[in-house]
């Protein structure tokens, strides 16, 4: 390393701060990613344990589906306080103080016994939980050079992705060897101890970010102001819708619907459907960080998001079919993961039409409404499963596939003669509640059209030639 390296690679002798593109800004990041990845873990958990706490809390699938997606709809709008605390105050105390928040509630969903604690429970993760992804996305941007922030998202979301997997079969195997509240209270006193390693691992935000970010603007601009600068960007609605949609396969399916979908669908046990729906994660976790490279090599953008839009809507129209030999469910889960793995990219389209100023509540207001769509879907998708439960069309040639015998699906059978339980669904009343997801699939490939091309740079606030914050380099 030659002296010119050397004295970029040490901290500034001025401030004593250190600079960015150094080796420590993997480990800034990678803490807060691993925080990610805990806080996707703690998302899906319902996933597996829907059928037990509909049967211990003595609920429908609509009403459990309102109660576990209360989650959803305290993060949404908990983004737009996010984005803005962050460009505020930097990551070093809001995401330590998240990740405790994240594990308190997770304590107290494991004391959960009623419906009404359950929710609340969900919905106090749910806050802690916002901090996560924009918490790591901002920490690129502060430690990192813009030409890697696509590829930055991208392996964010990968990351993630490994929380999802973890969620899914292994979380399901400890729940049958342990049983689900205390495995969600063990997750509950990692999300404390994970607080308090990224209190000690992350710096304070340095000063010459927040000299960078305000040399044009004052610095007091208010929560308000900041949401409406935005909301006012007509791209970003746009860039948002079509940002919920392709990730409707993880917030939907993943996320809540998709065991029993498949148990019903594919006559799968739950150990199966749990291995299935992870394909959709493996999917994310191969194609984020390819697609966040090759996104950022050729500086094309919307390519990607229609193929995410087109792979997302044929996977889920097929997907939609009754009886498929596991291996192509298998198959197809994974194409659908791999194509929809380009929605990572749309949080760097977010901020590269909006102001530099406003990086973290791009993203933030990008992730409200993906998550806004994500929580009205799953509302919606449960009460059309209670509409339709014992309304099964005569004479329909629908198979309709015999119940799961898999022993940690035995409360299945129990329940078989109620008619608001999961044991009462057929697979027509699941194609019913899930055909709105290719529909809004069609009409996202149509709005992509309308999404300005970036190239990869900011179009509306490009930072100048030279302007860059002080960097190590390799």
């Amino acid at each position: 390393m030659d002296r010119t390296t050397q004295k970029h690679a040490l901290p500034n002798p001025k401030t004593g701060e250190l600079q960015r593109g150094g080796w420590y800004s993997w480990c800034f990041w990678g803490i807060v990613a691993i925080f990610y990845l805990y806080e996707f873990f703690v998302r899906v958990t319902p996933n597996v344990i829907l059928p037990q706490l509909s049967e211990e809390l003595k609920s429908d699938p609509g009403t459990i589906g309102s109660a576990m997606s209360v989650y959803l709809w305290v993060y949404a709008p908990t983004q737009l306080v996010v984005g803005w605390l962050f460009d505020r105050f930097g990551t070093k105390y809001l995401v330590s103080s998240a990740s405790i928040i994240c594990g308190v509630g997770c304590l107290v969903f494991a004391l959960s016994n009623s419906l009404g604690m359950a929710a609340g429970a969900r919905g106090l993760i749910g806050i802690g939980s916002a901090f996560a992804f924009v918490g790591a996305g901002y920490v690129a941007t502060v430690w990192f050079p813009p030409r890697r922030l696509a590829l930055i998202a991208g392996m964010t979301t990968s990351v993630g992705m490994i929380g999802e997997v973890t969620g899914q079969l292994p979380m399901n195997l400890l729940v049958e060897d342990f049983g689900w509240r205390k495995v969600v209270m063990w997750t509950g006193f990692l999300g404390g101890a994970l607080g308090v390693l990224i209190f000690l691992v992350i710096p304070k935000r340095p000063s010459w970010f927040s000299a960078s970010v305000a040399r044009h603007e004052s610095d007091n601009i208010g929560l308000w102001k900041s949401i409406a600068c935005v909301l006012g960007n007509r791209q970003i609605w746009l860039i948002g819708f079509v940002s919920a949609v392709i990730y409707l396969p993880l917030s939907v399916l993943a996320a809540l619907w998709g065991t029993s979908s498949l148990e019903t669908l594919d006559s799968l046990n739950s150990n199966q459907a749990n291995l299935a729906i992870s394909m959709l994660a493996i999917g994310w976790l191969v194609g984020c960080p390819l697609v966040g490279l090759l996104s950022d090599r050729f500086k094309r953008r919307r390519p990607f998001i229609l193929i995410g839009c087109l792979g997302g809507m044929g996977t889920m129209i097929i997907l939609l079919i009754p009886g498929l030999p596991y291996w192509a469910l298998i198959g197809m889960l994974f194409l659908s993961g791999l194509a929809t793995s380009s929605q990572a990219i749309t949080f760097a389209m977010a901020m590269e039409v909006n102001p530099r100023r406003f990086g973290a509540t791009s993203v933030a207001i990008c992730n409200f409404l993906v998550m806004l769509m994500a929580a009205g879907l799953q509302v919606c998708i449960g009460w059309i499963l209670n509409w339709r439960s014992g309304m099964h069309v005569p004479g329909s040639t629908i198979p309709m596939h015999p119940r799961s015998i898999h022993p940690s699906t035995q409360h299945i059978a129990a329940a078989a003669k109620d008619p608001d339980s999961f044991a009462s669904l057929q697979a027509i009343d699941y194609q019913w509640a899930l055909a709105c997801i290719p529909i809004l699939f069609l009409l996202a490939t149509l709005l992509t059209f309308f999404i300005r091309e970036t190239r990869g740079v900011n179009i509306v606030d490009p930072l100048p030639e030279g302007e860059n914050a002080p960097m190590a380099l390799h």
